[in-house]
């Protein structure tokens, strides 16, 4: 899914972290961390120095986590 919102990026980067069944990207990069400055979202990519606008970032995540170590559903 397509997302802009602060918060949930940020919740995602998280589950990135400790979740290796979350995905977060802008293109074909990860995002490693986000900010908004000046109104404008900006994305730290994988491998880039530095932040970039962007105009969304895209959340992958799995229905069931296929290694059963995390219930992303919440039930």
């Amino acid at each position: 899914m397509q997302s802009t919102d602060l918060e949930e990026i940020k919740a995602a980067l998280w589950a990135q972290a400790y979740h290796s069944c979350t995905q977060v990207k802008c293109g074909m990069a990860q995002v490693m961390a986000v900010r908004r400055s000046r109104g404008q979202l900006q994305a730290q990519l994988r491998g880039w120095r530095g932040f970039r606008p962007v105009e969304s970032v895209t959340i992958e995540r799995p229905r069931l986590c296929p290694t059963g170590a995390c219930d992303l559903e919440g039930g």
